[in-house]
Order: C-alpha cells, then sequence, then structure tokens
C-alpha cells in the first residue's frame, strides 16, 4: 500500500450456510482517498443463495444487478426443473438426435466432457439420471432399489454425449444432464469476467459458497466448515484474491432412512453416495475448475483425489471419512488448522 492511502483493517465476515458448501469468509480491505461506495445485492436463484458486493465509484446498482442477470440468465439455460432450458431439451431429446444450444450451454458442457476425462469419469454430468432417482433433483428424497440403480447405470456415461458445432446429441434414450456439480461455478467465473470487464477494483461473487474475489494486494481468510459440527471450522485458508474456491461436502443434502445416512455426492460408477471423504475444498484460478474438481475428488477418495489435484496443481484440503484433515503440499503454508 502506498504512502497515499489511508490504510483501513476493517474485517468484514461472510458466513455461507447454503447447499454447495459452508464456509466464513474473512476480508481485510484497503482504502484510499478517493471516494468509494459499497454496493451489495442478495437473492436465491440457481437454488442456491447468490450474492455480489462490490466496491467502486456511483452507479454500481446497475453493474449489479447486470451481474445478477447473468446468474438468471444462466438458470434459464441449465435448470432441469425447467421445461424450457436448453438442457431440459437436451434431455427431453435423448436418443431421438441434437439440439441446438447457446455458447453458454456449449461451453459448460465442454468443460465438464474435459473435468470428467481428467477425472476418469468421477465427474459425469449424465449421473443425471440416477441424481433423479434418488430424489436429489427435486428435493424430494428417497431411497431407489438396487437393481434400479443398477440399470440406470447403463446411461451414465459422459463418452455419450456427442457435440457437433453448437449441437449437443446424449446418444442414448433415457439420459440426463445434470449441470448441478459446475453450473455455479461458471455462473461466478461469468460473472467475475463481466465485473472485470467493468474495471471493478474490489468485488466478492459468492454463489452458495462457490466464490471467487476481485482485489489487488487483498488477503482473504477463509474457514472451512467443520462437516460434523462440532465447532464452526476445521481451520483456515490464506489466500490471494482472483482465486475461486469451491467445497462438495456431505452435509449439504441428505437424509437419514433406517438409521443409514444417505448424501447427494453420487460415485457415476456405482450409483449411490461416495463414502471416502466428509468434504473436499479445492482452490483454482476457476470456479468452474474448483466446483466440478471438489466432487471428483470427493468422488475419488483422499489418495487419487489427492493425486489428481497435485497432477493439475490444485490447492485442495480434504477431511476424510475418518474426519483426518489432508492438505495439499502447495496449500500448506496457506492453512492453518484449528485445534480441538
Amino acid at each position: 500500500m502506498s504512502s497515499a492511502c489511508y490504510v483501513s483493517r476493517r474485517l468484514k465476515i461472510y458466513l455461507s450456510v447454503i447447499a454447495g458448501v459452508s464456509v466464513i469468509f474473512i476480508l481485510f480491505y484497503g482504502y484510499s482517498k478517493v471516494k468509494t461506495y459499497n454496493f451489495k445485492a442478495t437473492t436465491f436463484v440457481m437454488d442456491t443463495l447468490v450474492s455480489i458486493e462490490i466496491e467502486g465509484p456511483r452507479g454500481g446498482e446497475d453493474i449489479i444487478n447486470n451481474g445478477m442477470k447473468i446468474f438468471q440468465n444462466l438458470q434459464d439455460k441449465f435448470d432441469v426443473n425447467l421445461d424450457t432450458s436448453e438442457v431440459s431439451k437436451i434431455n427431453a431429446s435423448s436418443g431421438l438426435g441434437p439440439v441446438e444450444v447457446s455458447d453458454d450451454t456449449l461451453d459448460v458442457i465442454k468443460s465438464s466432457i474435459e473435468f470428467s476425462e481428467i477425472s476418469d469419469g468421477a465427474f459425469d454430468i449424465t449421473i443425471g439420471v440416477i441424481t433423479k432417482e434418488w430424489g436429489f433433483t427435486v428435493g424430494k428424497y428417497r431411497l431407489p432399489e438396487d437393481k434400479v440403480i443398477r440399470e440406470l447405470l447403463k446411461l451414465v456415461d459422459y463418452k455419450n454425449i456427442d457435440i457437433s458445432d453448437s449441437k449437443v446429441e446424449l446418444k442414448k434414450r433415457g439420459m440426463y444432464l445434470d449441470l448441478g456439480g459446475i453450473a455455479k461455478g461458471y455462473a461466478v467465473d461469468k460473472v467475475y469476467d463481466f465485473l472485470k470487464s467493468k474495471n471493478i477494483k474490489e468485488a466478492i461473487i459468492d454463489a452458495g459458497g462457490t466464490i471467487r474475489t476481485i482485489g489487488t494486494g487483498k488477503v482473504w481468510k477463509i474457514g472451512i466448515k467443520d462437516p460434523d459440527g462440532r465447532r464452526d471450522v476445521i481451520g483456515i485458508l490464506s489466500l490471494e484474491s482472483g482465486l475461486a474456491v469451491a467445497t462438495s461436502g456431505d452435509y449439504e443434502r441428505y437424509f437419514v432412512e433406517n438409521g443409514v445416512r444417505y448424501h447427494h455426492l453420487l460415485d457415476p460408477r456405482t450409483g449411490y453416495p461416495a463414502n471416502l471423504c466428509r468434504s473436499v475444498t479445492v482452490v483454482s484460478d476457476s470456479a468452474a475448475e474448483s466446483d466440478a474438481l471438489s466432487t471428483a475428488i470427493f468422488v475419488l477418495g483422499p489418495e487419487k483425489g489427492l493425486e489428481l489435484a497435485e497432477r493439475l496443481g490444485l490447492g485442495t484440503v480434504i477431511v476424510d471419512k475418518y474426519g483426518d484433515i489432508i492438505v495439499s503440499d502447495n496449500l500448506s503454508k496457506e492453512f492453518v488448522r484449528y485445534d480441538d
């Protein structure tokens, strides 16, 4: 910070306890002599609570409103519960032929396929046919019969997504895409790019805990939620602005039946909840990547998941099924554990 600036170590705390991730955000701002204003908007969109906060000159309301319109526009394209969405049209045409889609839908599906390939299918948006059977898509949870799961697994394979020019086709009748594991991250990146194009110098974009920030020389203190709920957080990450953070946890959406707890993070290989982790936090320079690969690493488990993160140069904090905390080497200095 230059000597021409007044520095105020004002503390801001953001607590997000929404499906997708639960985290605590702590930001230290520096303020210059130039008059700036804070603008914040919060709404429920993409099945989660979304907030955008910016710091800048007058007129920020229009910028924030246009940022929120990006989230709404993407929901209208991606929402499987909306019959008119492009993804719903793709699902309805599975096995019948290709569907013309927008650049956004094409881009997010292409990215999803890439994440499927690099994770050996641990992330797979064709899991939607099974997610729907469990009731997680519409929020009416139920335990499917094993024989039904085995039959539906025949429809789960990202390799059966065909892309030609601006058209997407699901090769088998009954296939069903669900972008829930990447949609929020993709939207956060789009809003991030929009705010940067408007020369916004300070911003926080939070889509249910999938976060990306804008700032210069800012340090973010990010608390990772304790999956057991015995304490608020298991530790604190210190990260620079511009990076994205997302967490997948088994405490987000679940139900208990006959004394057994079932959560929404399903393994595309088995059709049942992955059981080697309690939560996975991923740090990268893309919210879409953090979003998708936190799910993939959760499915892969600590050993293979950590190998994937390190191969891709991602930062990750894993809480395994025993409650042990595993931190990638590139976050070892940025992560401070909280003692019991």
